[in-house]
């Protein structure tokens, strides 16, 4: 959930009391990582579903566990009442949700490009990203609030469970709306023709051209899970721990990073169907590639208006990359392991740079003493990644690979 990174502290004083203020933070980003890891094994179970049984049927199964899963840690007792017990089924239901998170947005990219029209495709497989960092957004803004109109007592006694209980009703509504959508045509087709994977796993994974694919898939991934987690999951922490930030300003520079983001993601999921997705992949890689630096100097700065200046730049680059790479994706694999395809690839690729980036970075900066560390991690994937960006075969307009 994305206002578990703004709850990290928080969350490390209800679960972790006995830990050193350090130490207990670092447990609480290990516990948001646990979901990120979890994510592959998601990618694996649910893609394969997707690709056998269809992609409505397992949207509705990954809505439901992710909101038992987030209703579940609302109401989970802390370490003061069950002891050790508390951080063990805190782990475990992160787990659960990484699960779910694993299959759903595979699922949910796939469904929306199979029933977009050619001209349409990026711009409507983008808005899926649009939709999650507008979640994000409000995940972010709803325990910020709590965090100014409530004292640390009220936060760690029953404020921090809020966020999380919200999930019950949104998770019903969401699969209300998920029944009454109608199977993909693409899928459809696939059925009749009794043409699917019987091992849709083994087929994604075998074949050189289908390693290729994936190859190409988890490194294009990599810049987008490391900038965009990096502003969910490490801002919130080090605006406070590093920054020294208090009040609305501890938590503004995720908001106003990802408000930059959600503005990208609109326009460059809108021009890649003007231009393709490669030129939006180029410009915003390299972008990170060249600026990511520049940002965070500005961020580090200790000037709130040149802190928002860095953020917005490092937001609306990430926004950029982040606006194409699903519609990219889905276009690559063909139908028969078009779920399975996304949801290996993606979830390693978040799992490894996304995921992990909240602890690693704040254990880096504790080692090396730098601010700066967030930079230097962007920056060397997208230089990691840009062979894979200059790789990519134009599928802009295109139809979907059906073999």
């Amino acid at each position: 959930m994305p206002g578990d990174a703004v709850l990290a502290t928080t969350l490390a004083a209800v679960f972790f009391p006995a830990a050193d203020p350090t130490t207990g933070l670092l447990s609480s980003l290990a516990v948001f990582a646990v979901a990120f890891f979890a994510r592959p094994l998601g990618g694996f179970v649910w893609g394969a579903l997707g690709d056998r049984i269809g992609r409505k049927r397992t949207l509705a199964l990954t809505v439901l566990l992710m909101s038992v899963a987030t209703t579940l840690m609302g109401v989970l007792p802390g370490y003061a009442t069950i002891g050790v017990a508390a951080p063990i089924l805190l782990i475990a239901l992160r787990f659960l949700q990484g699960v779910s998170a694993g299959g759903e947005i595979s699922g949910a990219v796939s469904f929306i490009a199979e029933h977009s029209p050619l001209h349409r495709r990026g711009l409507y497989v983008g808005l899926i990203s649009v939709g999650s960092v507008v979640g994000t957004l409000l995940g972010s803004l709803f325990p910020g609030i709590l965090l100014l109109v409530l004292s640390t007592e009220q936060m760690q006694a029953w404020g921090w469970r809020l966020p999380l209980l919200v999930a019950l009703p949104m998770g019903v509504i969401g699969l209300y709306i998920r029944r009454r959508l109608d199977e993909t045509p693409h899928f459809l087709a696939l059925k009749e023709e009794r043409a699917r994977e019987a091992n849709p796993i083994g087929a994604a994974l075998t074949g050189r051209e289908n390693v290729r694919l994936l190859v190409k898939s988890f490194l294009l991934i990599a810049v987008n899970a490391s900038s965009f987690y990096m502003i969910v999951g490490y801002l919130p922490s080090f605006a406070s721990k590093s920054l020294q930030l208090t009040g609305f300003q501890a938590f503004a520079p995720s908001v106003i990073a990802l408000a930059a983001c959600l503005l990208a993601e609109v326009l460059g999921s809108w021009w890649s169907d003007r231009v393709g997705r490669r030129p939006v992949l180029l410009i915003s890689g390299v972008g990170l590639l060249v600026l990511s630096w520049p940002a965070f100097l500005l961020i580090t700065s200790g000037s709130f208006g040149l802190i928002s200046v860095g953020l917005v730049v490092f937001g609306f680059l990430a926004g950029g990359y982040a606006a194409v790479t699903n519609s990219t994706l889905t276009e690559m694999f063909p139908t028969k392991v078009r779920v399975t395809g996304h949801g290996i690839t993606y979830n390693l690729s978040v799992a490894l740079f996304g995921g992990s980036a909240p602890y690693l970075l704040t254990w880096l900066g504790g080692v090396t003493g730098s601010t700066m560390v967030g930079a230097v991690y962007v920056m060397v994937l997208a230089l990691v990644s840009l062979p894979a960006v200059l790789a990519v075969r134009e599928t802009a307009g295109r139809p979907l690979r059906t073999v």
